[in-house]
């Protein structure tokens, strides 16, 4: 059973993730000749409450990623209207605090861009 290290700031539980292009992108862009981006690294906020995983659009730009949709969301700063946001596949790892074990790897998931890094956080694990 995976795990990993978490800690606890202000914001609550806070765990470090790696961000890349997701396997399928990554392989397209490999048979292509083209350069990878290197994969982001950056301090998320675990929130059992969102319904799904959310980053800041600064933290990803240096993947160059191509949006793969829109969806609208609702935050309590939106007042119950929606805010529409790009969505993107991505990779994403969670190191875990073992060495000997191995990280938590899923290969391609969608997450959605929106401001986060004004609350101290590169992004949210919903």
């Amino acid at each position: 059973m995976p795990s990993i290290a978490l800690n606890f700031g202000q914001a609550g539980p806070l765990v470090q993730v790696v961000i890349g292009l997701s396997v399928p992108h990554r392989d397209a862009l490999q048979k292509a000749g083209k350069t990878l981006p290197v994969p982001v690294t950056g301090t998320f906020l675990i929130d059992s409450g969102a319904s799904g995983t959310c980053v800041d659009p600064a933290f990803v730009a240096p993947l160059s990623l191509i949006p793969t949709g829109s969806v609208t969301i609702q935050t309590p700063s939106t007042n119950g209207s929606g805010h529409v946001c790009h969505q993107y596949d991505v990779s994403l790892i969670i190191p875990n605090g073992n060495p000997a074990a191995n990280p938590l790897v899923i290969d391609a998931m969608p997450i959605m861009e929106t401001a986060l890094r004004s609350q101290g956080i590169d992004g949210l694990i919903g």
